[in-house]
This record gives structure tokens, sequence and C-alpha cells, in this order.
């Protein structure tokens, strides 16, 4: 769907008769979708002619091809320098995280284009989680809730020795993903979570960040029970 889309508003951009403009319709309205597109394409030929459907969603644009990866890359920053030190970052945290978190969280690789940084994960099945009716979440709010506090529990007990430098002292900190709302997994048919991505801000903090972005970020969520009940369960 959107690459259809995109595909048609790139077209429709040649009648934008001033090159500037449509300069700035490519670059903003488009996210530069098919500049980025034509890098990845070159920095990986083995691509070429193979099926790919778009989605976009927080600050990322992703390539999603039929050999089973994700490629993603920022919709508005452009340039290496600005991007890799913020990848390199999430793949040392979810490299160091993995062996603790039993849902599947991104394996990333990290790939340079000629103007444009990439990361590439493995496709991992299932819909948003707060993107299904709020009358379903309501009626599997215990399964899911129960999900939501096992992995909590790992991610707030892990202490990966090879990320302490990123951490404070703080005995009352652990690590948190901070931005759970919009990126928890979950399979629409078993209601299992398939995984959790976008480890961009996960940091070295208070467990109250991963309970208050579940509850607050989306006003769906905080129509549901998942929240309290997580939080229940969590303290059990």
């Amino acid at each position: 769907m959107w690459k259809l889309f995109f595909d048609v508003s790139y077209a429709l951009s040649f009648l934008i008769i001033v090159p500037k403009w449509r300069r700035k319709f490519r670059d903003w309205t488009l996210f530069g979708y098919r500049e980025k597109l034509d890098d990845l394409l070159k920095t990986c030929p083995e691509l070429r002619g193979a099926k790919m459907k778009l989605t976009k969603g927080g600050g990322s644009l992703a390539f999603i091809f039929d050999d089973g990866y994700v490629y993603r890359v920022r919709k508005r920053e452009s340039e290496a320098i600005d991007v890799f030190p913020r990848l390199a970052r999430e793949k040392r945290i979810t490299d160091a995280l993995r062996e603790y978190i039993s849902v599947a969280i991104p394996n990333i690789e990290i790939i340079r284009g000629k103007k444009f940084v990439f990361y590439k994960t493995k496709f991992i099945p299932g819909v948003i989680l707060a993107n299904l009716p709020a009358r379903v979440l309501n009626k599997q709010s215990d399964k899911i809730a129960a999900q939501l506090a096992k992995f909590l529990q790992q991610l707030h007990g892990a202490n990966p020795k090879s990320i302490a430098d990123l951490a404070n002292k703080d005995k009352n900190h652990h690590w948190v993903h901070t931005d759970l709302c919009s990126n928890i997994l979950i399979d629409p048919k078993t209601y299992k979570i398939t995984g959790v991505i976008d480890w961009e801000w996960t940091t070295f903090g208070n467990i109250s960040a991963d309970f208050h972005s579940l509850y607050n970020r989306r006003r769906k969520m905080r129509r549901t029970e998942i929240p309290i009940k997580t939080v229940i369960k969590y303290f059990e």
C-alpha cells in the first residue's frame, strides 16, 4: 500500500515545474524515498529484482524484501556521521540484551551506503499491539499483560557486562526500553508477543519509564486494562 502511494506520488512530482519545489516535495513529503531506495540497491545489488514492500513508522522508512530481511533508514536524517553512532549504540545494546529476553529483538547489521546508513534486521512477523482494536485488547488483556510483565522482568533484570560502560552507578536503575507502546509485535491469531523492535531510545534508568510508555503514549492503550494488569503481574 505505502509503496504504491510513494511510487505514484514520485511520478506525479514531475508535474511540479519549479525544481526547488519538486525537490522539497520529494524530501519532505516522500522522505527522499526514491533516493534512499536507489542508494540501497546500489549498495546491495543482490536485492535488484526482488519483491519489496514499504512501510513507514516512527522516524524510519522500512524496505521489506522477499529475502526475509528489513532494511530501515531514517526519514529525515541522511548523513552517516549523524546516524551511525546511534545505530552502533542500538546494535551494542540489542546484541547484549538478546540472551536475556525470550521474545525476538532485532539482530542489527549496519550497512553504509554512499549517502545513507541502513540497518538490516531479520523480519519479525506480527502486528503492532496498539493497532489492534480496543475491544480485542481488553478481551485478551490477561494473556497480553502476563507476557509483557515477563518481558519487562527479563529486561529490567538484565545486566550485561559488555554494555556496562553505557550504564550509570545508580543501584535503583535498570535497562529500560522507554518506547514500548508502538513497538510491541503480536500474533493477531494467538495473541502471543512475537518481538519488540526499535531500541534506539533504550537507556539505563527507572523502570517507571517503561510502564509510563506503555500507558501514556497511545490513547487506545489508556482505554484498556493492559497497562495496569501488566504492573500488577510484574510485581506479583
